[in-house]
This record gives C-alpha cells, structure tokens and sequence, in this order.
C-alpha cells in the first residue's frame, strides 16, 4: 500500500470520528462537504440529494463556493446527462468543464472559476441518494486513490442520511402513535362527535405537518359530502360545506387513499373553490370506512406542492377509520339509548296501574 492510500487511509479513520460528534445530519454533511475539498487540496465541494420525486438534485451541503454559484438554479436529474451514469454507481471525471457539454450550468461554473470536476454517487442500500461533487479551481487528473478517497466519504454520508431518514421515520412513526392512542381513548370516553372530529382533524394537520384539515361525510342519499369538521382555515373556513360527489376524487370514494402533489395541475381534482381562498395546493385523502363501505373521506391540505410517504397514508388512514368507530359508536349509544327508552316505558305500563308517568 502506498503512502498516500495510508494518509488517505488515516484521513477517513479521523473523519469518522468526527462524524461521531456532529450534531445533526446537516452538520454531518457540512463536515464530508469539507473534508472531501480540504482532504485532497481542490477548492469545492457540494452535496446534493434526490428529491422524492427524481426529479431535482437537492443541495444538502456547500464548501468552498459562492452563494451565486449556489443560487444559480435547480440541478434537475434529467438535464444533467452525467448523473444518469452516476446513478449506476460510477464516478464522473470532467476534466475540462469548459469543454465538457454535459454540464447544465456550464457559464456559471466558468464564472465561479472551476475548472474540473469529479462526481461520485451516494448510494444506500442499493438506492441512489445523490452525489458528492468536487471541484478544483486548475486542471487536475483525479488519481485512483483520490476516487477511493472519494467513495468512502459519499458512503459515509450516505450512511448518515440514511440512518437521519430512519430516525426521523421512526420518531414521526412514535409521535403519530402516540396521538392515535389518545384520539382512540377520546372515542371511547366520549360520545360527542363534533368533539371527537374536532380532535381527528387537528391532529391530522399537526401530525403531518400540514397547513389544514377536512373531515368530509356522505349524506343519507349519498350524493353529497358534508364537511363535518375543519382545521387550519381561517376565520371564514372552508368556502363550501358541502360539495357534489362528482366533485370528489373519484379513488377516494373508491376506497383508496390519494395523493395529490399540486391540485392546480392535478386531472384528478375537479373542485377546487374549498382550498382556493387559502391557497393550498398537496392534499392527501383518506377514505372513511362504515360497515366495509366508504362513508365520506378525511383530507390534509398543504400550502406547496408536496410529496406524501407511506408513513403519511398510514396515519391518515388510521385517523379516518378512527372517525368511521367513532360515529358507529355513537348510533350504537344512540340506538341503545332509544331501545332503553322504550324498554322503560312498557314495563311501567306493565306493573302500573294508573299507566305510565306523565
């Protein structure tokens, strides 16, 4: 083994313990960011990431750079001809960014003063994350253990990211367990409805961090929605309170739970006048469950286009259903309630001579 595997080498082993005390996952990123630039002697490094649609390359970290450079525009997937390579797993060397057309901002990069570049991807579990980039300022040949150098730090960040993910994921998981625990306590001690609903639709915004929140019911001839409860819009609420099904979307009524990025350029969505006046644009949708049959549909509204997770469906689904016991409880008491009445009133008939009590 060379000399400079072996600084390379002691490099990473100094780096991972580092790594060890960063705070956060940016932090992280930051730290890999700069000892990628530093560690070789080049002037700069990114770190971008995947968004959940695949479509833009994110910027998660920075070193070296200048916000200009940084601001220049979205680094999308599809126009940047060499990050398809790179997300097969191998390294990109552009030795001459001025002469390279595979670039997207290549006058922006001149501008910044770079000159080569080499791309490595970060990669999880067979799952592209993204890629970390450095950027040298004069012509340079990337040596072997450069690119070895390279990987092992976009290995290590992907590991980072991909432990922050799981962490997140589980923490959001525990938080959203612990208020469908409540709202399922709430239904049990609790016969008032608009109480219950009150609580399913807030917890829906907050537990998804989304602006607003609509519990929509069928009425008894199942061609109209009637909203039941709302969260999140303002001192006028929702511009309807009630909606034609025509209007609905028809997977929700189908049964399943949907997921609208932007609603203003969906097919999908056909009535809008409900989230216009407070601009939302994501809605996710959960259909509401009787008996085995849809009884009206639980919606989050958010105010940006928005991608929702399984984790997100899950919730949602969980709350919706947790409306439909709910108001199956209450008929029951209901019902139990009107047959006690009448119960009553025939045994005193019964053993009163004189009828019974006015």
């Amino acid at each position: 083994m060379s000399k400079t595997d072996l600084e390379y080498c002691w490099m990473l082993h100094e780096i991972a313990k580092s790594l060890s005390s960063a705070g956060n996952l940016p932090a992280v990123l930051n730290l890999i960011a700069k000892s990628a630039a530093d560690g070789i002697g080049l002037k700069a490094c990114t770190i971008r990431l995947l968004d959940r649609r695949g479509e833009v390359l994110e910027l998660a970290a920075a070193y070296g750079l200048s916000d200009a450079y940084l601001r220049k525009g979205p680094v999308e997937f599809k126009r940047s001809l060499y990050d398809e390579r790179v997300l097969r797993g191998e390294p990109i060397i552009v030795e001459d960014i001025r002469r390279d057309e595979r670039l997207q901002y290549p006058e922006e990069a001149i501008r910044e003063g770079l000159r080569s570049m080499v791309s490595v991807p970060l990669i999880a579990r067979d799952k592209y994350l993204g890629s970390l980039r450095v950027f040298s300022s004069e012509p340079h040949k990337f040596s072997k253990s450069e690119l070895t150098f390279l990987t092992a730090l976009a290995n290590l960040g992907a590991i980072a990211i991909e432990n922050a993910r799981m962490n997140d994921s589980l923490r959001k998981r525990m938080e959203n367990m612990s208020m469908l625990l409540e709202i399922s306590g709430r239904i049990a001690s609790s016969l008032k409805l608009e109480e219950v609903f009150e609580r399913i639709v807030r917890s829906a915004a907050s537990g998804l961090g989304a602006q607003g929140s609509a519990l929509w019911l069928l009425d008894e001839e199942g061609g109209r929605l009637e909203l039941a409860a709302a969260y999140g819009f303002g001192d006028r609420g929702l511009a309807r309170r009630s909606i034609p099904v025509s209007e609905e979307i028809r997977e929700v009524l189908d049964g399943e739970v949907v997921a609208i990025h932007d609603a203003t350029s969906d097919p999908r969505v056909k009535g809008l006048e409900e989230v216009h006046g407070e601009g939302m644009k994501a809605i996710l949708a959960a259909p509401l469950f009787m008996k085995g049959k849809v009884a009206g549909a639980l919606k989050v509204y958010a105010k940006e286009p928005r991608d929702f997770d399984e984790n997100d469906r899950e919730f949602l689904s969980i709350l919706a259903n947790l409306g439909g016991i709910a108001i199956q409880n209450s008929r029951l008491y209901k019902m139990a309630m009107a047959n006690w009445r009448e119960l009553t009133k025939e045994l005193w008939s019964k053993i009163d001579a004189w009828g019974v009590p006015g």
